[in-house]
């Protein structure tokens, strides 16, 4: 079912910052009755409720690949990965350059894992890291890219963290919905999940352990999540995730229609500015995600015009406040600070239509015609 269109008169393409609620998910939400519901309680309102958490754990599970008893509800991605982190705190850490800021703000201690200029993970530099010093303990990866989209090689940094017996804790916020995820066959120890990020309501998500991993405590003062997550849960938020998890994983054979559009994007967008720069392009992409840089037009100017022509992108990781400021991620591919500082990113998701691309092409256009009109260097 397609998620409710933003405003008639705009473009959204925005997906990896936030996804459009499902439609699926409204019409559940809409249903919601206006009894209490604490999961914790005995009588007939709060076993309803925790049918409900139950159900939909089960949904998030076949996600996922794995028993529903290894999902633990939390507030997201964000929570999950400083829950795992916080378990191995004092612990030699080893976590890629490219990592989500609740990853690498979490442990600003652990060791920084150097990537190649396509964005994936250097893996003999990983052995390196290894063979130095203490084995490590644990090592994370963000298996998709938020920025550029690119799918991390996550089985060989398995199989590197096995020969030294480190946990492989995995994020995989940007990954679900997007490519099969079979936890079970991958064999990792840990592995996060965001709703918001596949159709859910923000403030929900999961961390996923693997089949003979403890659950790591990071909120205590209650027996919710088998004493794992106290406070009692967030059922619509929960209830909303199962139900955009279904239409997840319904939607995976039809998800790689988005590299039509994105390819379509990116040729055309080379037609209009010869000069562009594409990020990752090399390297295996989800569908859904094109980062680029025009030299010399800031992504903040950039983000402007675009808004103005009711088209809405961004300049990469939302999670900085609002601010626009050179992508991490493209320091750490050795990009220069100033070509990172014209990064703009567009991510489509199951909503998006070939007018919605007609339309960022059209606006682009508009930008880049207008700023060489007034003399802006290179573009």
């Amino acid at each position: 079912m397609a998620a409710q269109r933003m405003k008639s008169d705009s473009v959204y393409l925005d997906y990896n910052a936030s996804a459009p609620l499902r439609a699926s998910v409204l019409a559940r939400l809409r249903a919601w009755p206006a009894n209490p519901a604490n999961p914790s309680s005995v009588h007939s309102f709060g076993r309803k409720a925790r049918g409900e958490v139950e159900d939909s754990r089960a949904q998030v599970a076949a996600l996922v690949g794995v028993d529903p008893t290894q999902v633990f509800f939390n507030s997201g991605a964000t929570e999950a990965n400083n829950t795992v982190l916080s378990a191995f705190a004092g612990q030699r850490v080893l976590v890629s350059a490219i990592e989500h800021p609740s990853i690498l703000e979490a442990a600003p201690q652990a060791e920084r894992i150097p990537v190649t200029p396509e964005g994936l993970v250097d893996l003999s530099a990983i052995e390196s890291l290894i063979k130095t010093g203490a084995p490590p303990a644990l090592i994370c990866l963000m298996w998709v890219n938020n920025e550029t989209g690119v799918i991390q090689p996550v089985l060989d940094v398995l199989t590197l963290a096995r020969r030294c017996n480190a946990a492989l804790h995995i994020d995989a916020a940007q990954a679900a919905g997007r490519i099969p995820i079979d936890m079970g066959l991958l064999g990792a120890d840990f592995l996060t999940l965001s709703a918001h990020k596949i159709g859910g309501l923000p403030g929900s998500g999961a961390l996923v352990l693997g089949s003979c991993q403890p659950p790591p405590v990071f909120l205590r003062g209650g027996g919710q999540e088998k004493q794992a997550r106290a406070g009692t849960e967030n059922v619509p938020g929960i209830v909303a995730f199962g139900v955009a998890a279904c239409e997840a994983r319904e939607g995976l054979g039809s998800y790689a229609r988005l590299s039509v559009l994105r390819d379509s994007l990116e040729s055309r967008v080379e037609a209009v500015t010869p000069s562009v720069r594409f990020f990752g392009r090399a390297a295996p992409r989800v569908a859904n995600t094109s980062l680029l840089a025009l030299p010399g037009l800031t992504s903040q100017t950039a983000l402007m015009h675009m808004d103005l022509e009711g088209v809405a992108i961004s300049s990469g990781s939302a999670c900085s406040s609002g601010v626009v400021k050179p992508s991490p991620t493209l320091r750490a591919m050795g990009i220069s600070e100033d070509l990172a500082s014209c990064a703009l990113r567009v991510s489509m998701g199951w909503d998006t239509t070939g007018e919605d691309i007609d339309r960022f092409l059209t606006a682009f256009e508009t930008m880049t015609n207008r700023l060489k009109t007034r003399g802006a260097r290179a573009i």
